[in-house]
């Protein structure tokens, strides 16, 4: 089943240049190339409230601790599959962190790795403190789904993936964060892409711990290499929908960096281009949503084989 929403996120928009960072990545391919940041994107400051300006190796552990306990309490929950896959890749970014020279600016990974991470820990809040109307209409379609246990585990992942790469990604990590689109200084030197692509890096270096975890604790058929969208989702495939997410993310953040200097965070650009990303993830939520519906058979499986592991 192709749906357009998804579909039109692996669009190739150019060639990886030669030498860069993203090159080392394995298993790149059509829509996971990365472009050179956006020259004219201008520096301003970050928006308040502002979370681990310093960058200290501190804030990972704490969300790794967060994420740990997230995890544990939430058990056979069907939104544990997202907060189990996040905990690993937090730990695979940490690890990057502390290898010299994998980022240029390490401290600018952690700091927006605890702003963005932040994001979902307030949209999952208020989803569940009943606030509806406050939550983003993709992660009320993804909170909903593990709520009322609607689609497979894979589906859980993808919804929450689709929210917080697409949604929470360009809004909190990356435009209004410190230093992480760009620092002062000429571009493109100043720009945070390069650490952005060495994060898709990360990534795609953990997918195969992540999705074999995945499957020992919630779900033995996580990672049987299902069809959807066109996409084999091995770690291969789920590794080049994140990329091509990120690669997305990435330059709506530029264009609300525009927008934002025009006219602040208030302005028509600003708001009409936020609107853009909340409708675009809600799409690409209802089409995940129709794509990996489950039925009480496979639900019981699932939670039978995942209460005899956790």
């Amino acid at each position: 089943m192709k749906l357009a929403p998804l579909a039109c996120l692996a669009v190739t928009l150019a060639v990886l240049a030669p030498g860069t960072a993203a090159a080392q990545a394995p298993w790149l391919g059509p829509g996971t190339e990365h472009l050179p940041p956006d020259p004219s994107v201008p520096y301003l400051p970050a928006v308040a409230p502002r979370i681990c300006t310093d960058g200290a190796a501190s804030c990972f552990q704490a969300l790794e601790a967060d994420l740990l306990a997230r995890t544990n309490a939430l058990a056979c929950d069907h939104d544990a599959v997202f907060s189990h896959a996040y905990l690993t890749i937090t730990r695979a970014l940490i690890g990057a962190t502390n290898a010299p020279g994998f980022f240029r600016r390490p401290d600018r990974i952690t700091h927006e790795a605890k702003t963005y991470a932040q994001e979902y820990f307030d949209q999952y809040a208020r989803w569940h403190a009943g606030a509806a109307a406050a939550t983003s209409p993709s992660w009320q379609v993804a909170l909903r789904a593990a709520d009322e246990k609607s689609v497979t585990a894979m589906g859980d992942l993808l919804l929450q993936l689709n929210a917080h790469i697409r949604r929470d990604n360009p809004i909190r990590a990356v435009e209004q964060t410190d230093g992480v689109l760009r620092l002062p200084g000429p571009m493109p030197a100043s720009s945070g892409k390069p650490d952005h692509e060495q994060v898709s890096v990360a990534l795609a270096n953990a997918m195969d711990e992540m999705m074999t975890l995945l499957a020992d604790r919630y779900d033995p058929t996580i990672d049987d290499g299902m069809e959807l969208f066109g996409l084999v989702f091995d770690a291969r495939g789920l590794y080049s929908l994140i990329a091509a997410w990120r690669e997305e993310s990435w330059r709506n953040a530029e264009q609300l960096r525009h927008a934002r200097a025009v006219g602040g965070t208030g302005g028509l650009l600003y708001q009409a281009k936020l609107a853009q990303i909340e409708d675009s993830a809600a799409a690409g939520a209802q089409a995940i949503l129709a794509a990996t519906r489950t039925d009480p058979g496979r639900n019981a499986a699932r939670d039978a084989y995942c209460a005899a592991h956790v």
